[in-house]
């Protein structure tokens, strides 16, 4: 098993092989269970798995966060062996996606990149839509793999699909979790082991949440959320929010034909940490 610097060398070699749909897993590396659990139902569904590993530049509206986003080839390129030693693995040079300077695209997603994580990270889901849509565009893969802890990003490439006429079927993968509830995330490996126990606040949170929906009305929630965060000190929370799950338009009640998801963002100095689940 190797890797492929350029898309031509991954479309030479699928061109030798047979096979009849293609898969996709997008990821930015430095590889986590959550990242297996997508490499895994993609071996599964598709006859042949691409693997990207690159940190998008156009999707980080924060030079520091960039400059301090885990990276380890070496390693990932070693689970992936053994996942799947057929996995064709793409680690782009920036040239192979980007002319030189890096930019993303401006897309209308119809507002759905603006709410919630959007309102906070500017520009980040422009980014987001601009190197995947290279990634369609490239490979024109039959299947392409998300986690739900992005479910935003989810969402704002279904759009993508849509408004392009991507023939690409997404499938969305269950959040992994660590022991203590905290969503896996390439960035936990940022916090001290202390630190990283006490962010099971985040996902605690949204478990209150879902006990209470039914019983208590949305200030009051959002009230008892902030308040957990006021007490705890340590976590900085940046949102929390409920919304109906396909607009991601916030909620005033709880209407329990409608599906609903919390969301959530805390913060530890520099190291933002989301996550989200359905309610109902």
């Amino acid at each position: 098993m190797r890797s492929f610097n350029h898309s031509s060398e991954i479309l030479k070699l699928l061109n030798t092989r047979e096979y009849k749909n293609l898969g996709l897993v997008p990821t930015m590396g430095s590889l986590h269970k959550g990242h297996i659990k997508l490499i895994e139902k993609c071996s599964s569904k598709c006859d042949e798995t691409i693997v990207s590993i690159f940190v998008n530049p156009t999707q980080f509206n924060n030079k520091k966060d960039l400059a301090n986003y885990p990276q380890s080839i070496k390693n990932d390129i070693q689970i992936i062996k053994k996942i799947n030693p057929n996995t064709i693995i793409y680690t782009p040079m920036e040239s192979d996606l980007y002319t030189s300077p890096p930019k993303a695209q401006i897309f209308d997603l119809d507002g759905i990149d603006k709410i919630i994580e959007g309102k906070f990270r500017k520009g980040h889901f422009q980014g987001v839509a601009t190197v995947v849509k290279i990634l369609f565009e490239k490979f024109s893969p039959d299947y392409a793999f998300f986690g739900e802890k992005d479910f935003q990003q989810i969402l704002v490439i279904k759009k993508l699909i849509k408004k392009y006429d991507f023939e690409v079927k997404i499938r969305s993968v269950s959040t992994v979790r660590e022991k203590n509830g905290l969503a896996m995330s390439s960035r936990n490996i940022l916090l001290d082991k202390k630190t990283r126990y006490d962010a099971k606040i985040i996902y605690e949170s949204l478990c209150i949440a879902k006990k209470m929906i039914k019983t208590n009305d949305i200030i009051k929630i959002k009230d008892f959320i902030s308040n957990l965060f006021l007490v705890n000190k340590k976590f900085h929370l940046e949102y929390f929010c409920i919304a109906e799950s396909n607009s991601l338009e916030e909620i005033v009640s709880f209407n329990p034909n409608i599906k609903i998801r919390a969301f959530i963002c805390a913060r530890f100095q520099r190291v933002r940490l989301i996550d989200n689940i359905a309610l109902n």
